[in-house]
Formats: structure tokens, C-alpha cells, sequence
């Protein structure tokens, strides 16, 4: 009768499982995270770079400069990660140097932006906020594409990014509130 040595199969199997987990957390680094950092530094629009990726979960943190228009930079850098991982199951946040004031401005604009994205009129919606900005001495810059509106807001050296999809996306949704 043959016997199994319970150490040798436990030796072998965290060697095996060592080498695995190992291999893929070299691939990870240098095969796919490592190179999509090095080409998004390589943006004059970007500052620093963080990847996320935790299975099938993936998430890039850019933390920008500021730029001229928020909608080309943005598609730019979005081009570049959709290639570089080969999915569009990204999720792409930008980061800014907003402070108190612009984050109270922005939160003060949001109704009018959802009003504006519930009802599809985006000139008006537009008009709303550059008049709204100017009375608070706030610089402006509203811009959509078929999928998202650029928001860009600033005041002196601060700076607010926000990038909101509208293409299939209830006010609730954008709002995180659960419809019953």
C-alpha cells in the first residue's frame, strides 16, 4: 500500500502556488501596469498616475494639470488606456486641485446639470452655467462628446475636472440614488 507524505505535497504545493501568484503579479507590473503608467506620464496634461487593478477591476487614477480643454485631454488619455489594456471595462478618474470654493460652486451647479441632462437641452444648460460661473468669478468650460460632458472650472490656482456620462443614464443614477 502506497502512503502520501502529507509535507512533500504541501512543500510542492506552495511552491506551485508561489510560482503562479508570483508570475502573475510580475505580469501584472511590468506587462500591464508599469507600461500604460510610463505612456500616460509621458501627457503634458499628467502629473501622476495610479493603477488599480484587482481582477476583472480596473481602475487608473490621474492626477492632472491644468489644461486647455478637458475634453480633448481626456479622450487623449482614454484612447491611450483602452489600448494599452485592450478593454473598455476601465473606470478612468481624474484628479485636481479643487479646493473648498470650487467643490461648493460644483455642488451649487449640479442641479442645473442634471436638469440640463434630464431634459436634453445642453445650450441652455450650458448658457445656465457659464452665466452662474461668471457671477461667481469662476473661469468655465462645458463640452460634450457623444458619451460624456466636460466640466472645467477654475479660480485661481485650483482647479475641478469632472467627467459625467448622459448617454443611457437616469438623474438617479448619476446622483447614486436607488430608484424603488
Amino acid at each position: 500500500m502506497s502512503r502520501i507524505r502529507i509535507v512533500p505535497v504541501f512543500v510542492v504545493l506552495a511552491v506551485a502556488l508561489s510560482v503562479l501568484f508570483g508570475g502573475w503579479e510580475l505580469y501584472r507590473n511590468f506587462g500591464l501596469v508599469r507600461p500604460l503608467e510610463d505612456t500616460l506620464l509621458q501627457d503634458s496634461a499628467v502629473k501622476r498616475v495610479e493603477t488599480i487593478v484587482q481582477g476583472s477591476d480596473r481602475e487608473i487614477k490621474i492626477e492632472m494639470k491644468p489644461v486647455a480643454d478637458l475634453q480633448v485631454t481626456y479622450e487623449a488619455l482614454e484612447e491611450k488606456v483602452y489600448n494599452s489594456l485592450g478593454t473598455k471595462q476601465v473606470k478612468i478618474d481624474l484628479l485636481d486641485t479643487r479646493d473648498e470654493g470650487l467643490k461648493t460652486f460644483y455642488r451649487d451647479l449640479q442641479p442645473t446639470l442634471y436638469a440640463g441632462i434630464a431634459q436634453g437641452d445642453f445650450p441652455a444648460m450650458i448658457e445656465r452655467v457659464q452665466a452662474e460661473a461668471g457671477k461667481a468669478g469662476v473661469e468655465s468650460n462645458l463640452s460634450m462628446n457623444d458619451r460624456y460632458i466636460f466640466v472645467q472650472l477654475e479660480k485661481g490656482d485650483h482647479y475641478l475636472y469632472e467627467v459625467l456620462p448622459y448617454q443611457a443614464v437616469t438623474v438617479e443614477q448619476l446622483m447614486g440614488v436607488s430608484s424603488l
